[in-house]
């Protein structure tokens, strides 16, 4: 054990042997009330991270033989195994499936720990300011939790949570505040609202933030221990720069200038502290990267209001049956449904309320269907949606399978006039052993997507969705896409095949027609799509969704 593993191991018996003969158990409450806060137990007049931080500078200069290492000087930032409060928790880059599809917001983030213990642990996110004001304060995103909405344009939808992070002394701000660690505490917006009223801080000694992450007993742990973290532990005065940098690089929101950071610079200076630079340079302008930047731009920014829809011309009649495709790719495809990026839809049952109930057509995963007949035939199932609708009347099977086909001699239930129609499972069964239908009649998708009706209206005023007056012409591309008699054993077992993203069928659909606002079709004169980084962006994140949610494997990777 080296001398530095020593020392800690002692350290943390000390803390442990101090934790339980010195401290008193905090109260259960959470939140600094304005007038008062909870009772806290006293601190020591020492900061153990100061003692850790010289025992790591003294095992640095042992090691390099550099006597100036060993001093501790003001400012310190090292990598440390201890989740305690005031850890700062530093975005991992090393999953497999990482954050570039989900979650952006925790890509290269640093929090810092205000709460661990038995029964929760609990950070705030410090490097996501936005360009958004609240009660004159620029506000910082926290996390996804409690935040009431206010990042995705629905202001004071929901339960919200705001501290505001500062480094004020004296008996009126220890009233008001729980400490974090030595030089910084927090506060509610109540209290630092009374801290300024009563002349006691200025408004510039407070950073906002609004929702926080949250974690279960033992759920930290054991995401550090997959790699999804790493933790440091840092001093006030290197945390608060940070913000202050942060903070005055860009411009106020009350100058109508709407810049929010993505706050990668703060990440990348924080991991080269802790001697991580090679991460940082190994992950720099990811896929990841760029999700985050999106993210930034669509959350933290004002949201801009929306036009009053014209009166001329309306939107296309949707109805049963009607196939959609996307077009311009929104929000939601780019940063969290990315399977409807290039995608082609049936609008499959209308359910009461307006909700239009859809499959995904043209995303076909490696989840294979063996039928026991001659050759013994194999169907890709198709990823029809992120929903699971259960009965309904819609014939889907147990494991939440609706079989589909277009030969009206196989019979059937028609789906409004799509040419499409769907049959139970046990009778698509009954049709294959008798030798009057084959595997190959039969598209097999799992999962649904559920749109409102107004929703579905408003993306198709907005560009992102079209209707496709007539799909019948590209029913047998369609279904070549579940051929599974190509998917190579091996490659499979791998755990993924090289088959189809179903963007080709995507096309057909944009070159078929366009619907027209009365509701006629003509030809579309567009031969290729146009195509814009935003587009770029969303054919990459797409890539990613096949890759880690439908099995595929690029066709390069064979």
């Amino acid at each position: 054990m080296s001398s530095l593993a020593a020392a800690m191991l002692l350290l943390a018996l000390a803390v442990a042997t101090d934790a339980l003969h010195v401290r008193v158990p905090r109260p259960a409450c959470r939140r600094p009330a304005a007038a008062s806060m909870c009772d806290q137990a006293p601190t020591p007049d020492g900061d153990w991270r100061e003692l850790r931080a010289r025992l790591v500078a003294q095992e640095k200069a042992e090691r390099s033989d550099d006597e100036s290492e060993g001093s501790a000087g003001v400012g310190f930032v090292y990598e440390s195994p201890l989740i305690e409060q005031g850890s700062v928790i530093l975005g991992g880059t090393k999953q497999a499936f990482g954050f570039a599809l989900r979650q952006q917001y925790f890509h290269k983030s640093v929090m810092l720990l205000l709460q661990h213990d038995d029964s929760f642990t609990k950070g705030i996110i410090l490097n996501r300011p936005s360009a958004i004001e609240l009660e004159g304060w620029r506000v910082w995103f926290g996390g996804d939790v409690a935040e009431g909405g206010m990042f995705r344009g629905e202001q004071g939808h929901g339960e919200r949570e705001i501290v505001l992070l500062h480094s004020l002394d004296g008996e009126a701000a220890e009233r008001l505040s729980l400490p974090v660690i030595k030089g910084v505490s927090y506060t509610t917006l109540e209290g630092a609202q009374a801290l300024v009223q009563e002349g006691h801080a200025r408004k510039a000694d407070f950073w906002m933030f609004v929702g926080y992450a949250g974690w279960a007993p033992k759920q930290l742990q054991a995401e550090l221990e997959r790699d999804s973290w790493f933790i440091a532990s840092a001093d006030s005065g290197t945390l608060l720069k940070e913000l202050l940098r942060q903070g005055t690089e860009l411009p106020p929101p009350s100058e109508g200038t709407a810049v929010a950071g993505d706050g990668i610079s703060t990440w990348s200076s924080l991991m080269e502290s802790i001697g991580r630079g090679d991460e940082v340079r190994r992950t720099e302008a990811s896929l990841s990267d760029r999700m985050l930047v999106e993210w930034v731009r669509v959350n933290l920014l004002p949201r801009q209001p929306r036009s009053a829809a014209p009166i001329e011309p309306p939107s296309p009649t949707v109805a049963v049956g009607t196939v959609l495709r996307s077009a311009a790719p929104a929000d939601r495809f780019v940063l969290s449904h990315q399977f409807l990026h290039k995608s082609v839809l049936l609008v499959v049952h209308e359910l009461p309320g307006g909700l239009y109930v859809t499959v995904v057509l043209n995303r076909p995963t490696i989840n294979l269907v063996k039928f026991h007949a001659d050759g013994d035939p194999r169907r890709c199932i198709m990823f029809g949606g992120d929903g699971q609708l259960r009965g309904g009347g819609l014939d889907i099977d147990q494991n939440g399978i609706m079989w589909l086909h277009y030969k009206e001699a196989l019979g059937g239930v028609p789906i409004g006039d799509s040419g499409l129609r769907r049959v139970p499972a046990a009778d698509a069964a009954r049709l294959i052993k008798s030798g009057e239908a084959s595997a190959s009649d039969f598209l097999l998708a799992n999962g649904v997507v559920g749109f409102q009706k107004e929703e579905v209206e408003r993306m198709l005023d907005d560009g992102e969705l079209c209707v496709v007056p007539d799909g019948r012409p590209m029913w047998p591309q369609v279904w070549s896409l579940s051929d599974a008699g190509d998917v190579d054993t091996e490659v499979y077992t791998r755990g993924g095949a090289a088959i189809s993203d179903g963007t080709a069928v995507w096309w057909l659909a944009s070159q078929l027609s366009a619907s027209k606002a009365d509701g006629s079709a003509e030809v579309s004169k567009i031969s290729t799509p146009s195509m814009s980084p935003r587009t770029e962006l969303a054919d990459a994140a797409l890539v990613e969704w096949l890759k880690f949610f439908a099995g595929h494997i690029p066709v390069e990777e064979e």
